[in-house]
Protein backbone atom coordinates (compact mmCIF):
# COMPACT_ATOMS: atom_id res chain seq x y z
CA UNK A 1 0.00 0.00 0.00
CA UNK A 2 2.60 2.32 -1.24
CA UNK A 3 1.98 6.44 -0.79
CA UNK A 4 3.94 8.24 -3.73
CA UNK A 5 5.99 10.50 -1.34
CA UNK A 6 8.31 7.10 -0.12
CA UNK A 7 4.94 6.48 2.48
CA UNK A 8 6.97 5.12 6.06
CA UNK A 9 4.80 2.58 6.36
CA UNK A 10 5.19 0.24 3.33
CA UNK A 11 9.25 0.69 3.01
CA UNK A 12 9.52 0.35 6.71
CA UNK A 13 7.94 -2.79 6.61
CA UNK A 14 10.35 -3.68 3.54
CA UNK A 15 12.66 -2.77 5.38
CA UNK A 16 12.00 -4.75 8.35
CA UNK A 17 11.57 -8.29 5.83
CA UNK A 18 14.68 -7.37 4.36
CA UNK A 19 16.52 -7.05 7.43
CA UNK A 20 15.11 -10.81 8.72
CA UNK A 21 16.15 -12.31 5.82
CA UNK A 22 19.87 -11.00 6.24
CA UNK A 23 19.67 -12.28 10.16
CA UNK A 24 18.93 -15.42 8.70
CA UNK A 25 21.51 -15.70 6.03
CA UNK A 26 24.48 -13.62 7.12
CA UNK A 27 25.96 -15.61 9.92
CA UNK A 28 25.58 -18.59 7.49
CA UNK A 29 27.59 -16.82 4.68
CA UNK A 30 29.76 -15.66 7.95
CA UNK A 31 30.62 -19.12 8.44
CA UNK A 32 31.34 -19.58 4.75
CA UNK A 33 28.52 -20.27 1.81
CA UNK A 34 29.81 -20.22 -1.44
CA UNK A 35 28.74 -17.96 -3.53
CA UNK A 36 27.77 -20.08 -6.40
CA UNK A 37 25.29 -21.66 -4.02
CA UNK A 38 23.58 -18.82 -2.98
CA UNK A 39 22.69 -17.63 -6.77
CA UNK A 40 21.17 -21.00 -7.52
CA UNK A 41 19.02 -20.52 -4.67
CA UNK A 42 18.21 -17.11 -5.85
CA UNK A 43 17.13 -17.98 -9.08
CA UNK A 44 15.09 -20.89 -7.81
CA UNK A 45 13.43 -18.50 -5.79
CA UNK A 46 12.66 -16.14 -7.98
CA UNK A 47 11.33 -18.35 -10.68
CA UNK A 48 8.84 -19.82 -7.99
CA UNK A 49 8.00 -16.02 -6.40
CA UNK A 50 7.00 -15.07 -10.68
CA UNK A 51 4.74 -17.88 -11.32
CA UNK A 52 3.14 -17.73 -7.73
CA UNK A 53 2.57 -14.03 -8.46
CA UNK A 54 1.09 -14.85 -11.61
CA UNK A 55 -1.37 -17.11 -10.26
CA UNK A 56 -2.45 -14.80 -7.59
CA UNK A 57 -3.02 -12.05 -10.45
CA UNK A 58 -5.02 -14.69 -12.23
CA UNK A 59 -7.02 -15.74 -8.91
CA UNK A 60 -8.35 -11.90 -8.71
CA UNK A 61 -8.60 -11.23 -12.09
CA UNK A 62 -11.07 -14.09 -11.77
CA UNK A 63 -13.07 -12.62 -8.94
CA UNK A 64 -11.79 -15.44 -7.05
CA UNK A 65 -10.14 -13.10 -4.75
CA UNK A 66 -10.91 -9.73 -3.09
CA UNK A 67 -7.91 -6.78 -4.09
CA UNK A 68 -7.91 -7.40 -0.30
CA UNK A 69 -6.97 -10.87 -0.16
CA UNK A 70 -5.07 -10.88 -2.58
CA UNK A 71 -2.95 -7.97 -1.28
CA UNK A 72 -2.48 -10.10 1.59
CA UNK A 73 -1.08 -13.23 0.03
CA UNK A 74 0.87 -11.29 -2.07
CA UNK A 75 2.31 -10.12 1.60
CA UNK A 76 3.14 -13.76 2.73
CA UNK A 77 4.29 -14.30 -0.36
CA UNK A 78 7.56 -11.69 -0.28
CA UNK A 79 7.45 -12.42 3.50
CA UNK A 80 8.01 -16.10 2.35
CA UNK A 81 10.32 -15.81 -0.12
CA UNK A 82 13.26 -13.81 2.32
CA UNK A 83 12.56 -16.21 4.56
CA UNK A 84 13.03 -19.35 2.39
CA UNK A 85 16.32 -17.77 1.01
CA UNK A 86 17.70 -17.38 4.20
CA UNK A 87 16.22 -21.32 5.65
CA UNK A 88 17.03 -23.36 2.37
CA UNK A 89 20.56 -22.11 2.28
CA UNK A 90 22.92 -25.15 2.01
CA UNK A 91 25.70 -25.42 4.66
CA UNK A 92 28.57 -26.27 3.08
CA UNK A 93 32.29 -26.34 4.59
CA UNK A 94 33.58 -23.22 5.49
CA UNK A 95 35.89 -21.61 3.08
CA UNK A 96 38.29 -18.69 2.55
CA UNK A 97 36.72 -15.07 1.52
CA UNK A 98 33.23 -15.69 2.99
CA UNK A 99 33.48 -12.30 4.90
CA UNK A 100 33.85 -10.56 2.03
CA UNK A 101 30.94 -12.64 0.33
CA UNK A 102 29.06 -11.68 3.44
CA UNK A 103 29.78 -7.99 3.06
CA UNK A 104 28.97 -8.24 -0.84
CA UNK A 105 25.03 -10.35 0.02
CA UNK A 106 24.45 -7.71 3.08
CA UNK A 107 24.50 -5.00 0.20
CA UNK A 108 23.10 -6.33 -2.74
CA UNK A 109 20.19 -8.45 -1.42
CA UNK A 110 18.14 -5.53 -0.60
CA UNK A 111 19.04 -4.14 -4.27
CA UNK A 112 18.16 -7.21 -5.82
CA UNK A 113 14.66 -7.55 -3.40
CA UNK A 114 14.02 -3.87 -4.77
CA UNK A 115 15.13 -4.87 -8.48
CA UNK A 116 12.94 -8.40 -8.12
CA UNK A 117 9.67 -6.10 -6.41
CA UNK A 118 10.37 -3.76 -9.16
CA UNK A 119 10.11 -5.92 -12.66
CA UNK A 120 7.66 -8.57 -11.04
CA UNK A 121 5.96 -6.87 -8.48
CA UNK A 122 3.10 -3.88 -8.15
CA UNK A 123 3.17 -1.55 -6.02
CA UNK A 124 -0.08 -0.79 -7.11
CA UNK A 125 -1.70 -3.64 -6.43
CA UNK A 126 -4.42 -2.52 -3.74
CA UNK A 127 -5.06 -0.16 -5.45
CA UNK A 128 -7.42 -2.29 -8.35
CA UNK A 129 -10.68 -3.47 -7.89
CA UNK A 130 -13.51 -3.37 -5.34
CA UNK A 131 -12.95 -2.70 -1.48
CA UNK A 132 -15.51 -5.47 -0.41
CA UNK A 133 -16.81 -5.38 2.85
CA UNK A 134 -17.07 -8.85 4.74
CA UNK A 135 -13.81 -9.96 3.53
CA UNK A 136 -12.15 -12.62 5.09
CA UNK A 137 -8.29 -12.39 6.14
CA UNK A 138 -8.15 -9.33 8.87
CA UNK A 139 -6.58 -7.03 6.15
CA UNK A 140 -9.31 -4.24 7.67
CA UNK A 141 -8.63 -4.83 10.82
CA UNK A 142 -5.06 -3.76 10.48
CA UNK A 143 -5.86 -0.76 8.10
CA UNK A 144 -8.05 0.01 11.71
CA UNK A 145 -5.23 -0.27 14.05
CA UNK A 146 -5.91 2.01 16.99
CA UNK A 147 -3.58 5.46 15.82
CA UNK A 148 -3.65 3.81 11.97
CA UNK A 149 -5.50 6.76 10.84
CA UNK A 150 -4.39 9.47 13.02
CA UNK A 151 -1.31 8.74 11.77
CA UNK A 152 -2.12 8.60 8.02
CA UNK A 153 -4.21 12.38 8.63
CA UNK A 154 -1.04 13.76 10.09
CA UNK A 155 0.89 12.98 6.94
CA UNK A 156 -1.49 13.99 4.64
CA UNK A 157 -1.18 17.37 6.37
CA UNK A 158 2.31 17.26 5.19
CA UNK A 159 1.72 16.03 2.15
CA UNK A 160 -1.40 16.72 0.73
CA UNK A 161 -0.56 15.69 -2.70
CA UNK A 162 0.25 12.58 -1.77
CA UNK A 163 -2.33 10.36 -3.93
CA UNK A 164 -1.65 7.07 -2.78
CA UNK A 165 -1.97 8.21 1.25
CA UNK A 166 -5.41 9.86 -0.06
CA UNK A 167 -6.32 6.39 -1.33
CA UNK A 168 -5.03 4.31 2.17
CA UNK A 169 -7.14 6.58 3.76
CA UNK A 170 -10.36 5.83 1.83
CA UNK A 171 -9.78 2.54 2.27
CA UNK A 172 -9.51 2.47 5.76
CA UNK A 173 -13.09 4.62 6.20
CA UNK A 174 -14.47 2.41 3.99
CA UNK A 175 -13.84 -0.32 6.20
CA UNK A 176 -14.51 1.15 8.98
CA UNK A 177 -18.36 2.21 7.00
CA UNK A 178 -17.51 5.42 6.57
CA UNK A 179 -18.73 6.12 3.16
CA UNK A 180 -19.16 9.77 2.32
CA UNK A 181 -15.70 9.92 4.43
CA UNK A 182 -14.17 7.33 1.69
CA UNK A 183 -16.02 8.77 -1.53
CA UNK A 184 -14.43 12.20 -0.22
CA UNK A 185 -10.80 11.02 0.30
CA UNK A 186 -10.87 9.00 -3.41
CA UNK A 187 -12.08 12.38 -4.78
CA UNK A 188 -8.91 13.65 -3.76
CA UNK A 189 -6.65 11.40 -4.42
CA UNK A 190 -8.14 11.02 -8.29
CA UNK A 191 -8.24 15.27 -8.05
CA UNK A 192 -4.65 15.56 -6.78
CA UNK A 193 -2.28 12.15 -8.39
CA UNK A 194 -2.09 12.10 -12.03
CA UNK A 195 -1.01 9.00 -11.99
CA UNK A 196 -4.27 7.47 -9.27
CA UNK A 197 -6.25 9.32 -11.85
CA UNK A 198 -4.99 6.99 -15.14
CA UNK A 199 -6.35 3.40 -12.43
CA UNK A 200 -9.35 2.46 -13.46
CA UNK A 201 -9.45 0.54 -10.54
CA UNK A 202 -9.32 3.43 -8.16
CA UNK A 203 -12.24 4.87 -10.04
CA UNK A 204 -14.18 1.85 -9.51
CA UNK A 205 -13.50 1.83 -5.95
CA UNK A 206 -14.54 5.76 -5.60
CA UNK A 207 -18.17 4.87 -7.52
CA UNK A 208 -18.49 1.54 -4.82
CA UNK A 209 -18.32 4.13 -2.13
CA UNK A 210 -20.34 6.41 -3.78
CA UNK A 211 -23.12 3.98 -4.01
CA UNK A 212 -22.81 2.87 -0.75
CA UNK A 213 -23.03 6.13 0.98
CA UNK A 214 -26.70 6.47 -1.29
CA UNK A 215 -28.01 3.47 0.05
CA UNK A 216 -26.40 0.79 -2.41
CA UNK A 217 -27.76 2.38 -5.48
CA UNK A 218 -25.21 2.82 -8.40
CA UNK A 219 -27.62 5.24 -10.07
CA UNK A 220 -26.27 8.61 -10.58
CA UNK A 221 -23.00 9.67 -10.31
CA UNK A 222 -21.85 6.80 -8.90
CA UNK A 223 -22.83 5.34 -12.65
CA UNK A 224 -20.93 8.43 -14.04
CA UNK A 225 -17.64 7.36 -12.38
CA UNK A 226 -17.66 3.80 -13.79
CA UNK A 227 -18.25 5.02 -16.69
CA UNK A 228 -14.91 7.14 -16.33
CA UNK A 229 -13.77 3.67 -15.37
CA UNK A 230 -14.62 2.01 -18.58
CA UNK A 231 -13.41 4.83 -20.52
CA UNK A 232 -9.98 4.51 -19.26
CA UNK A 233 -9.73 0.16 -19.12
CA UNK A 234 -12.66 -0.89 -21.51
CA UNK A 235 -11.95 -4.79 -20.50
CA UNK A 236 -11.60 -3.83 -16.79
CA UNK A 237 -13.43 -6.77 -14.58
CA UNK A 238 -14.56 -4.83 -12.09
CA UNK A 239 -15.85 -1.75 -14.37
CA UNK A 240 -17.81 -4.54 -16.45
CA UNK A 241 -19.13 -5.69 -13.63
CA UNK A 242 -20.14 -2.51 -11.68
CA UNK A 243 -21.82 -1.17 -15.29
CA UNK A 244 -23.35 -3.66 -15.48
CA UNK A 245 -24.99 -3.55 -12.11
CA UNK A 246 -25.78 0.08 -12.68
CA UNK A 247 -27.60 -0.30 -16.01
CA UNK A 248 -29.92 -3.50 -14.55
CA UNK A 249 -30.69 -1.53 -11.56
CA UNK A 250 -32.05 0.87 -13.92
CA UNK A 251 -33.90 -1.87 -15.48
CA UNK A 252 -31.75 -1.46 -18.62
CA UNK A 253 -31.48 -5.22 -18.85
CA UNK A 254 -30.00 -5.48 -22.36
CA UNK A 255 -27.28 -3.01 -21.33
CA UNK A 256 -26.47 -5.01 -18.36
CA UNK A 257 -26.74 -8.29 -19.99
CA UNK A 258 -23.53 -6.53 -23.06
CA UNK A 259 -22.00 -5.33 -20.09
CA UNK A 260 -21.58 -8.92 -18.63
CA UNK A 261 -21.00 -10.60 -21.46
CA UNK A 262 -18.01 -8.86 -21.88
CA UNK A 263 -16.85 -9.75 -18.45
CA UNK A 264 -17.91 -13.23 -18.73
CA UNK A 265 -15.49 -13.76 -21.67
CA UNK A 266 -12.89 -13.38 -19.46
CA UNK A 267 -13.57 -15.56 -16.20
CA UNK A 268 -12.26 -19.62 -16.56
CA UNK A 269 -14.48 -21.93 -17.91
CA UNK A 270 -16.41 -23.93 -15.30
CA UNK A 271 -15.81 -22.10 -12.62
CA UNK A 272 -18.38 -20.72 -10.15
CA UNK A 273 -18.14 -17.30 -10.37
CA UNK A 274 -19.04 -17.90 -14.54
CA UNK A 275 -21.76 -19.86 -13.52
CA UNK A 276 -23.11 -16.96 -11.33
CA UNK A 277 -23.10 -14.51 -13.98
CA UNK A 278 -24.37 -16.69 -16.79
CA UNK A 279 -27.20 -17.27 -15.27
CA UNK A 280 -27.39 -13.42 -14.24
CA UNK A 281 -26.84 -12.71 -18.03
CA UNK A 282 -30.04 -15.04 -18.99
CA UNK A 283 -31.73 -13.45 -15.81
CA UNK A 284 -31.38 -10.39 -18.03
CA UNK A 285 -31.94 -11.36 -21.30
CA UNK A 286 -35.41 -13.16 -20.09
CA UNK A 287 -36.31 -9.61 -18.87
CA UNK A 288 -35.30 -7.72 -21.53
CA UNK A 289 -37.17 -9.53 -24.12
CA UNK A 290 -40.59 -8.82 -21.46
CA UNK A 291 -39.54 -5.33 -21.06
CA UNK A 292 -39.15 -5.50 -25.42
CA UNK A 293 -42.83 -7.35 -25.87
CA UNK A 294 -44.48 -5.18 -23.65
CA UNK A 295 -43.05 -1.64 -25.18
CA UNK A 296 -45.16 -2.21 -28.35
CA UNK A 297 -48.30 -2.57 -26.10
CA UNK A 298 -47.59 0.96 -23.94
CA UNK A 299 -47.29 2.99 -27.30
CA UNK A 300 -51.21 1.78 -28.52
Amino acid sequence: MPFDSDPLLFWLLAAAMTALALAFLLPRLWRGLPPRAAVSRAATNADAYRAQLADLERERDAGRLTVRQHAEARTDLERRLLVDAAEEAPRPARTGGTHRTAVVVSIALPVLAAGLYALFGDPDALRSGRAERGFDGGYAERLAAPGMRDELLRHLERNPRDGRGWVLLARIDFAADRFAEAALAFEKALSTAPKVATDAGIWCEYADALGMAQGGRLAGKPREVVMRALALSPAHPRALEMAGSAAYELREFESAAGYWRQLLAQMPDGSAAQRELAAAIARAERLALVAGSMAPRAAQ
